[in-house]
């Protein structure tokens, strides 16, 4: 029996005519947008009797498989020699520099529309065009050839038998996926206490392409209860692919681990894990240009054998498995990541890539996301997260500094007029201050400005163009594309006499057309509390469905005490050698490692002060670890150590840390961690008062709260924990506080 692949025209070509090498000059992070508005432009100059978007298909068979061809033709002309295969594209090209066959891949895709055409209407030949357009000046370029039926199916045939050994492994893969999945089992034994629930409600989330927000407690497995449902959920046909979202590198490697232990349960699947350029590149600066690069130099020649070879090799694509096959190839680890994405079953990446405008894989079109599945690990984090993604500043010292930095007479001018304007803002208002809208006129200019900084960068090398002058053009771009966004979400703000910033109060809206992109969405995380604020926050409609566990763990395996001293700022100094002398008891009745947190380096640097006479080692955390010093740190908390580590509320030591057993015997909460108070946090607050709801809470209380709740998940990571947390503040006592501990946190 003859397999088949369905795959479109331009990913064809895009495969088949790849060549050349990783150039990342200057480029403008607006193409898609500009290429779309581009397309539509030129569609609306056809005639009524030419048809534009129009779908064509055709079964192309060979020896060894057959394929779907199929893509939407930008245009068909009528003209009186015959109809006309019209394929546009934007260019930031000057027209004067475009020769007829610089772009083969342009090409590629103009022959397969118009061979599908041809198939389809039985003509001998047709006339093929390519319109380019520039994306600035949009003075258009046309190069025309006529070819007959036979000389484009060649042209289909050589792209076809470049894309075959490719095809034969995704079709052999895919194969392999569908014969095991159903044969897959659970990895353990048994569930635990409430986690054959939490797999059950993602497994009808995935099956029924719906959104699922859950609160799982720690312990209850979450990860592989929400990887494990959302592959047998493949099963349906209706998505082939998940992409799962975290915020931090021991949740990926989490994530791994769960993939690991269904392999090893026979499963046969793909995935990849994305790491950041920064970390991965071979590179001491990533510069990604090929004189610069030799794993840049020549990227495209080599790409299509490495992704043969190691995905015919591996499946568990982790960043060690990468950068092994990427020195092998000899090309880039970053852009070698990115392209398995389209090959992988699972990919394990950060929030950034799914959420953020600027970084969001541009592999992730709408076409791929709706055949995708979305799980968002840890989704507590994202309601900041995804707040700094959709803000945008401007500095009005970065644009006073441009003129001199430039040679452009023009860019010197709108950059002294921006600064000008920003400036201007601050005239009879306060160093902080908050306005609806900003001018016309200087948004036209920021306009202007970002149009001819990009036009001006592009003509320079890489050494020549100025770090300033860059970042000024992508923030100020980055500024533009959220005033689009702009809505009663949204608002400006004026700060510290040079800064105009466009703030996101809720990223509700924004959230939610990313989400509802994919077939399925499930936010989870140990800490949605309050329940109802998460669900907001991420977007959720009255439709999600919605999913809150109890904790697997008895109330018997902790031990709670509240100590009921205030740890507001202007007390602080005062009721310092109380606070620590209640944390020397809890060291001193729990023989064993401890870890306590504050709202701050500067609070725990005053409570470390009064640790020098503990007889207990004490260790600290400091500013701006790196991932060695972040192990080093929890490498001493062994079994026999009685070790004392002192972290801060909401750091790196506060999720996403297992140290089960006797490696952990207490915890302390110093503080309620209520963000301290800035015009940001009391927008927030002013904002969700006038939607009838508790706006200090929103802004203050469930943001903090949420890292007490982290922290505190640290003590008990298994059934066999046990341990003693203590809440140092008196507020923990107030009904507001406690209704947000979990209940076997509660006072006795």
């Amino acid at each position: 029996m003859m397999t088949s692949m369905k795959i479109s025209v331009r990913e064809l070509a895009e495969y088949a005519h790849r060549k050349g090498d990783i150039d990342e000059r200057f480029r403008s992070s607006k193409a898609l947008t500009e290429g779309t508005a581009i397309h539509q432009a030129i569609q609306k100059e056809y005639k009524e009797t030419e048809e534009k978007e129009v779908y064509l298909e055709y079964i192309y068979d060979t020896k060894q498989m057959s394929f779907h061809i199929h893509g939407r033709c930008d245009g068909i002309l009528q003209e009186e020699d015959g109809p006309v295969i019209d394929e546009i594209k934007s260019t930031s090209l000057e027209l004067e520099e475009l020769e007829e066959d610089r772009f083969p891949v342009h090409w590629g895709q103009a022959y397969g529309y118009a061979f599908l055409y041809c198939r389809r209407e039985e003509l001998a030949g047709v006339n093929v065009q390519l319109t380019y357009v520039q994306k600035t000046t949009k003075k258009k370029a046309r190069f025309r050839r006529y070819l007959s039926v036979q000389e484009l199916e060649a042209a289909v045939q050589y792209m076809v038998e470049a894309y075959t050994p490719y095809a034969s492994v995704l079709l052999r893969m895919h194969e392999q996926k569908q014969k095991t999945i159903p044969e897959l089992r659970f990895p353990f034994p048994s569930y635990r206490e409430g986690q054959r629930t939490f797999a059950g409600s993602v497994y009808r989330a995935a099956t029924e392409g719906r959104a699922l927000f859950a609160q799982a407690p720690t312990g209850i497995g979450k990860t592989i209860s929400s990887l494990f449902p959302g592959v047998k959920a493949m099963q349906s046909g209706e998505f082939d692919q998940l992409y799962y979202a975290t915020a931090k590198t021991t949740t990926r490697e989490t994530a791994e681990e769960a993939i690991r232990l269904m392999q090893g349960e026979g499963l046969s699947l793909t995935s990849v894990t994305l790491t950041a350029k920064d970390k991965i590149c071979f590179q001491e600066e990533t510069i990604c240009q090929p004189e610069y690069c030799s794993f840049a130099d020549g990227y495209y020649d080599r790409i299509n054998g490495a992704l043969v070879d190691i995905l015919t090799r591996e499946s568990l694509l982790t960043r060690e498995v990468i950068e092994d096959y990427a020195r092998k190839h000899h090309i880039c680890p970053f852009e070698f990541s990115l392209d398995l994405t389209y090959a992988a079953d699972i990919v394990v990446g950060d929030y950034n890539y799914v959420y953020d405008p600027r970084v969001a894989l541009k592999r992730l079109s709408r076409d791929r996301t709706k055949k995708m599945g979305l799980l968002v690990d840890e989704a507590h984090n994202l309601v900041e997260r995804a707040r700094d993604m959709y803000s945008a500043s401007l500095l009005s010292t970065d644009f006073e500094a441009i003129p001199s930095l430039v040679t452009s007479e023009k860019i010197g001018a709108l950059s002294t007029s921006i600064a000008s304007d920003i400036n201007a803002l601050f005239s009879g208002n306060e160093e902080e201050f908050s306005m609806e809208d900003i001018p016309g006129v200087m948004e036209e200019r920021i306009e202007a400005f970002v149009e001819e900084t990009e036009s001006y960068l592009r003509d320079l090398l890489p050494e020549e163009q100025e770090e300033a002058v860059m970042n000024a053009y992508f923030g100020s771009q980055h500024f533009l594309n959220m005033v689009e966004q702009k809505d009663e979400n949204f608002v400006y703000i004026g700060k510290m006499k040079e800064e105009l910033k466009l703030y996101c109060l809720n990223p509700r809206m924004v959230v939610r057309r990313v989400t509802e992109a994919y077939r399925f969405s499930v936010y989870f995380s140990a800490t949605l509390s309050p329940f109802a604020y998460y669900k907001e926050m991420l977007g959720g409609t009255p439709e999600d469905y919605i999913l809150r566990l109890p904790s697997p763990f008895k109330k018997e395996q902790i031990r709670t005490v509240f100590t009921p001293l205030s740890t507001r700022f202007k007390d602080r100094e005062r009721t310092a050698k109380e606070v620590s002398e209640s944390l020397k008891r809890q060291v001193e009745a729990h023989p064993g490692n401890h870890l306590f947190f504050f709202p701050s380096y500067h609070y725990l640097d005053l409570i470390h002060s009064y640790t020098k006479e503990w007889e207990a080692q004490v260790v600290v955390q400091e500013r701006n670890m790196d991932e060695e010093r972040k192990t080093e740190f929890l490498s001493q908390f062994t079994e026999d150590s009685e070790i004392i580590g002192f972290a801060v509320l909401g750091g790196v030591f506060s999720e996403g840390v297992d140290l089960k057993g006797d490696r952990l015997r207490g915890v302390a909460i110093v503080g309620v961690a209520l963000p301290p108070r800035n015009i940001e946090k009391e927008l927030i607050q002013k904002y969700f008062q006038s939607q009838g709801k508790n706006g200090y809470n929103y802004a203050y209380v469930y943001p903090g709260m949420n890292k007490v709740l982290q922290a505190g998940g640290r003590l008990i990571r298994s059934e066999e924990d046990y341990g003693v947390i203590q809440f140092v503040d008196d507020r923990f006592l107030t009904p507001v506080y406690q209704q947000l501990l979990p209940e076997e946190w509660q006072p006795e």
